[in-house]
């Protein structure tokens, strides 16, 4: 899934998201006692939720994103990083689960989705919180296929990135697949190239909720990524769930 490449870069291209919003609306919402984190990836989340006394245990299944969540966590007790799903992970008794930056639409398989929300169900505490984001599917579905192209300007002074990025959607099978190519500048001269493709699958949040139920959770909100004060509407690319353990 993540070339050599796109981990190298991923922080960077990546820098300019809002975290500390992310980050407060999972404050706000939860208990950080004892703190899953699905899918990791290079541990930004844990960066900016960490403080002395919580316990951290972040897993994702790229070996290459997790070395580089390791470097940064060298001197940070109570934080632990595996490589491995979440059906491996045999502790329990979490009070909060988060799973963001749409790791659900990675799952591409109906029984690998029932397993995701029966296992995260059976690590939660009675009461516990589990907060992810999606893709939402009421606005995935208005084009088949589409082009965009942006400019991320680099956290090293000179730096910048164009992205082109072509996304196919498929109706019947709710597939969707993301290629994207990538050119890295310094001073207006470019110095990089690499490309990656990301597979999903587009949910419907109707049959989310049934997961979600299914498996002893409730849905206290669901909102809308770019404002966490508002409901989501079928405007929002990205919503949140937000869910309790019964």
């Amino acid at each position: 899934m993540y070339s050599e490449k796109l981990v190298k870069y991923y922080d960077d291209l990546y820098h300019n998201k809002d975290y500390n919003i992310e980050s407060k609306f999972i404050e706000d919402n939860t208990i950080l006692n004892k703190v899953l984190d699905i899918g990791c990836g290079t541990g930004t989340h844990m960066e900016h939720l960490y403080k002395d006394g919580r316990i951290f245990v972040g897993i994702d299944i790229s070996e290459e994103m997790l070395e580089v969540a390791k470097d940064k966590f060298r001197n940070h007790p109570g934080i632990y990083l595996n490589h491995c799903s979440v059906e491996d992970i045999v502790e329990s008794n979490f009070d909060t689960i988060i799973s963001m930056f749409n790791i659900v639409n990675h799952i591409l398989d109906r029984e690998d989705l029932e397993l995701y929300f029966k296992s995260i169900s059976e690590l939660l505490s009675d009461g516990g919180t589990f907060i992810f984001d999606c893709f939402n599917s009421d606005v995935i579905v208005d084009e088949e296929t589409r082009e965009t192209f942006k400019q991320v300007v680099s956290s090293v002074e000179g730096g910048k990135y164009l992205i082109k990025n072509k996304t196919d959607f498929d109706y019947d099978t709710g597939y969707m697949r993301m290629f994207n190519l990538v050119r890295v500048y310094h001073l207006d001269e470019e110095v990089d190239s690499f490309d990656y493709t990301l597979e999903h699958k587009i949910w419907l949040s109707d049959f989310l909720k049934e997961l979600i139920e299914k498996y002893n959770m409730r849905v206290e909100k669901i909102v809308s990524n770019s404002d966490y004060n508002n409901e989501t509407s079928k405007k929002d690319l990205k919503i949140t769930f937000v869910c309790k353990k019964i």
